[in-house]
C-alpha cells in the first residue's frame, strides 16, 4: 500500500502540515519551523493564515481560533457537527472524558466519521482516490527506529535540538516531520520538533482512535488517542 506524501518537501526541510482532530474535514495549520522557542511544551508558532485579499488573520481573531465544546451554540441536541462544519477553523476542545471535539458523552460519540476501518467517509480529508489508513499497526507495523531512523536538523540522530526541524525518514523513502499535537483539552499546539502522530480511521475497544506515534528514541505504531487531539495524517492509496 502506498503512503501519500500528502504535500511536497524538499530534503528535510519541510513545513509541518495541518493537524486534523480525528473525524473531521478540515484541518489545523502546524508550526512555523523558525518560530521553534523551547524544547519542551508549547514551543512554536503557528504557520499564520491569509485571507482572500492578502491580509494576515489573527489567531483567536479572524483566523484561527479555539471554542469550547460546553460554549452556547456549539452542541446542537447532542453533537457539534453543525458547528464544526460551519465553522472549519475552530478548534473544538473538550476538558472532560470523553475529550471528544464531537460530544461530551461518550454514548453519542460517532465511530463513523472517517469510517472506522471500512468504507471511506465523506469527511476523510484525503483526496479523491486515497484515504486516511484503516488500521495503524497493518499500515504502519514495520516502522521501527531502523526503518525509520530519527533525524535531527538533518543529521542522523536520536537526541540532540529539540527546537529544529526533526523527524523520522522511512526506508529512505518518506518523511515523516515532528509536528507535535494540539491538545484536546486547549487546541494549543505543543512538543514540536519533539513527537508526531498519525491518525487511522479505526477506534479500537474502548473508544479511542488506533495511531501511529513517535518521539525521539521510540515508535508505536499502535498506539491510542482520544478523539479531540489534532496531529497529523498521511493518506494512503485505496
Amino acid at each position: 500500500m502506498r503512503r501519500y506524501l500528502f504535500e511536497e518537501v524538499a530534503a528535510f526541510f519541510v513545513k509541518r502540515r495541518h493537524l486534523y482532530q480525528w473525524g473531521r474535514k478540515d484541518g489545523f495549520p502546524g508550526a512555523d519551523g523558525s518560530t521553534i522557542t523551547q524544547i519542551d511544551g508549547q514551543n512554536a508558532t503557528t504557520i499564520p493564515i491569509y485571507g482572500a485579499s492578502g491580509e494576515k488573520l489573527s489567531e483567536d481573531g479572524t483566523g484561527y481560533g479555539k471554542v469550547n465544546i460546553t460554549t452556547a451554540d456549539v452542541m446542537n441536541g447532542a453533537n457539534s457537527q453543525n458547528y464544526a462544519i460551519k465553522h472549519p477553523l475552530s478548534f473544538i476542545y473538550n476538558t472532560a472524558s470523553p475529550w471528544d471535539w464531537y460530544t461530551n458523552n461518550v454514548i453519542y460519540q460517532n465511530d463513523d466519521l472517517w469510517g472506522d476501518g471500512n468504507k471511506k467517509s465523506n469527511y476523510d480529508p484525503c483526496p479523491k482516490g486515497w484515504r486516511i489508513p484503516t488500521d495503524a499497526e497493518i499500515t504502519w507495523g514495520d516502522f521501527s527506529t531502523t526503518s525509520a531512523p530519527h533525524y535531527n536538523e538533518g543529521m542522523l540522530s536520536s537526541s540532540g535540538n529539540k527546537s529544529a526541524l526533526n523527524g523520522r525518514l522511512y526506508n529512505q523513502l518518506a518523511w515523516y516531520p515532528s509536528s507535535g499535537t494540539r491538545y484536546a483539552t486547549s487546541g494549543v499546539l505543543y512538543y514540536v520538533g519533539l513527537n508526531a502522530a498519525f491518525w487511522s480511521s479505526s477506534i479500537n475497544e474502548i473508544n479511542a482512535v488506533k495511531r501511529l506515534y513517535y518521539q525521539m528514541t521510540n515508535i508505536s505504531p499502535n498506539s491510542t488517542s482520544s478523539r479531540g487531539y489534532s496531529v497529523s495524517v498521511r493518506c494512503v492509496q485505496e
